[in-house]
């Protein structure tokens, strides 16, 4: 299964673009920070994430500042990368 769920604040977003297709692309970074259990420890993990949106409709709420749940799943950013980019399926702000 390829599901990924993380709590985080929108930090970077760049220009909406469109598909040949009509689809709308919206890309931005998400940071995120918390504490994890980790062989009995505890660890401060403070990542920040590739993630892009992409959809028939705008999602307004994809401004710098916003904090909310981005569900998804990851991929390659292109066929031939071997980076991964969090394709966002679900906000909830």
């Amino acid at each position: 299964m390829n599901k990924l769920q993380i709590d985080g604040e929108i930090i970077f977003e760049d220009q909406i673009r469109h598909t040949p297709s009509g689809l709308i692309v919206q890309r931005f970074k998400i940071k995120h920070k918390s504490l994890q259990k980790e062989a009995n420890l505890d660890k401060q993990v403070g990542i920040e994430m590739e993630a892009i949106f992409i959809n028939k409709q705008i999602r307004k709420e994809i401004q710098v500042g916003k904090k909310g749940l981005f569900i998804g799943f990851m991929d390659k950013k292109s066929f031939k990368s071997t980076q991964l980019i969090f394709h966002v399926t679900e906000i909830k702000f």
